[in-house]
Order: C-alpha cells, then structure tokens, then sequence
C-alpha cells in the first residue's frame, strides 16, 4: 500500500470514551447500553510521545482528533497532546471534531490557540439537538463554540438532518452566522442503512438502557436533505439484483491510499481508515464475527497492528498493510474475503459516505467518521 515516509495525514481517535449516546453511533447500541465489545481507553501524552516520533510528527500536514467512538475532549491531556504536536512541527494542521458538550469554556479557548478548526457536532437547537445528541446540554455547547471562535479558532457547524429538525437548517444557519463561525455544514446521513442486512431503512429506533424502545429517528421528508447514494439503492437492485452483489461485483479503488493517510484508534491499532477499524466491535455480531477478523488473523492478528508494541515504519511494512488487506481487495465477492467495508465505502457506484454532503460544500477526506464519526 504505502510507507511510513509516504504518510502526510493521520486520523486519530484519541479516546474511545464520550459523553453523548448518538443512537447511530456503534459506542452503544441505537443509544441504550454500551457496547459491551468496546475497550475504554484514551491517549495519554506519554502514549502519543511512544507512537508519535518527532521525525515523523515533522512529515505531517495534517493531524485530525476524530475517530468511531469517542470524543477527543475525553482525553485528559489532550490540551498537553495539541501543544505536543505543535512543539514539533508549528505548520501542522491539527483539526477536531465534537459534540462540543464537554469542558470549560476556558478549555475551548485553549484549543482555538491551537487548532486550525473544530468541526461542532450541532444537530439542531435547543429543543431538538438532544434528540440525536444524546446527554448534552445545548446552552454550554454554545457557550464553549463562542469562547473557541473568541480564541481565533475557525469553527463549522456540522447539522445532520433528520425529521425532526429538518425545519430548523435556516435558522441554526443563521445563528451560526451570527456566532462567528466559518461554515454550516448540511450533512444528509448515510446511517439509515442497516449494515448487517446491507440495505437501507427509513427509521432508526431509539433505547433506553434497559433496552426497551424510547422513540424512532426518521429520514427528513424534503428531497434535499435525503442521502441520494441511499436513494439509489433501488437502482442498484434492479442492476445487480440484490445490493449484496452489487458489493460482491464493485471493483475497489482504496482512498487513502492516494491520500496517503492513515488512523489510529485509542488503544493505538494502526489500519489505513475508520472504516476497517470501524469493523472491530460492531454490537451486532459476535465478538470477532465481522470478516475483518479474518484478515488480521491471517497476517498476526490485532497485536501486529498495535503501536504500543511495535512501531509505525514495522507496522505498516507489514503483511496486513502490504499484502493480506490489498489482495482482498481483489476477491471474488464479500465471501471469499473481499470487505463489504472497503466495497461500500471505496466502491464504484454506491457511496453513502460521501454523498452525505451538499453539491456546494467541500466533503472532507473519506478517512473521516462522525464519533463520531464521528
């Protein structure tokens, strides 16, 4: 795939924890009771130190704090971790993705000394972002944006659309305006779609902790704020016959290989993007039941992968970078191995993904999940 001295940009979910119980987040399940599949665990600054070698950390362009599960303000030395980097290479780009729910309005004037930008996770106002922001408070998220922006950091509002706050986009546009921050982002979600059945869905249900059904998340009635890669699904039936072959059949054309990135969970596994990480502790299968599985076991397993235990040059000269995932890439069909990941995701003719944002905004790399994700 690529080297160590090829890598301009890293993913980095420094912490696995969060704050917030988003139903379509894999960290719980549909916003009830934690995955219980999933280790706790955040970076500390000498962790960062033992992966992040001053050689390499001055070959970045561009570090990005989001990851599958959790929020980077969990971490505890995340201040000390920014300051790190910046120590090391002034020019890095470092950006973060948030439910901005968390810390101090003086912790977020810190950041903005630090970050390029904070991409806030602000799915509504504050009669209906708790709907999916589950456990946040929307006053003190508005409360830590304005003391980032105060600090001269470059803040975007990222709105996910649903039914329930679809007639609101205008008016947290315009307060966003109002705040000082730099872009809203209208985000169409790709996330009604079940991935173990791999077909779409119009609802999403809600549970309490105790599992019983809260309420239901629905897709947004007006055309424009509907993921059209999902709205193409029928068309994709009717081609290949089921959506299954369509992924068996979709040649795969990896992203960040061109982009020469790669991501780092919290418990520092090394994989090229949040999308192959993403297949390590889904609630819905058993532990170790996605094929992901299959192919670390087959170059060494989850250990090989691990930056505490072996370093980043060892790691991805190794057989999982280099040959085991490549080669699946060329499988036959999601059976014999190809990863219904990489065909949903590096695909030719399905993409929820990126279609996940409006015709006039940039889309950010493909490496990027909302906690959470993003």
């Amino acid at each position: 795939m690529y080297q160590i001295e090829d890598i301009k940009t890293v993913h980095l979910e420094v912490s696995s924890k969060c704050n917030a119980a988003c139903p379509m987040c894999l960290r719980t399940v549909c916003g009830g009771e934690l995955n219980k599949q999933l280790p706790l665990a955040e970076m500390s600054l000498t962790d960062i130190k033992q992966i992040f070698k001053p050689q390499f950390i001055k070959q970045l362009q561009r570090i990005y704090f989001c990851g599958n599960y959790g929020d980077p303000a969990t971490a505890k030395e995340l201040i000390e971790i920014l300051e790190y980097f910046k120590s090391e290479n002034p020019k890095i780009k470092l950006d973060l993705f948030t439910n901005g729910g968390l810390r101090s309005a003086k912790f977020w004037h810190r950041v903005g000394q630090l970050t390029r930008k904070v991409h806030f996770s602000i799915d509504g106002l504050g009669d209906t972002n708790h709907i999916y922001r589950r456990n946040t408070n929307f006053a003190k998220i508005l409360d830590n944006c304005a003391s980032y922006i105060m600090a001269g950091g470059e803040a975007v509002w990222d709105y996910i659309v649903f039914r329930h706050n679809e007639h609101q986009v205008q008016e947290a546009e315009a307060l966003s305006e109002r705040m000082g921050f730099k872009k809203f982002v209208v985000k169409k979600t790709g996330r009604f779609f079940s991935n173990s059945k791999s077909q779409g869905k119009d609802e999403q249900v809600v549970f309490d902790k105790n599992q019983n059904i809260e309420y239901s998340l629905q897709k947004p009635i007006q055309s424009r704020y509907q993921n059209q890669s999902l709205q193409k699904e029928q068309d994709l039936v009717e081609k290949y016959g089921s959506l299954g072959k369509y992924l068996d059949a979709t040649p795969i054309d990896c992203r960040v290989v061109k982009e020469s990135s790669l991501y780092i969970d919290a418990s520092g596994h090394v994989f090229p993007c949040c999308w192959t990480a993403n297949q390590l502790y889904p609630w819905y299968f058993k532990p170790k039941g996605s094929s992901i599985w299959k192919l670390l076991d087959k170059s060494g397993g989850l250990d090989k992968l691990n930056a505490y235990h072996s370093s980043l040059p060892e790691i991805l000269s190794g057989d999982f970078f280099q040959k085991t995932l490549p080669q699946s890439w060329s499988c036959s069909s999601i059976n014999d191995g190809k990863l219904k990941a990489c065909a949903k995701t590096c695909g030719q003719e399905f993409n929820p993904f990126t279609a996940q944002f409006e015709k006039n905004e940039t889309s950010p790399k493909i490496a990027l999940q909302n906690p959470a994700q993003p």
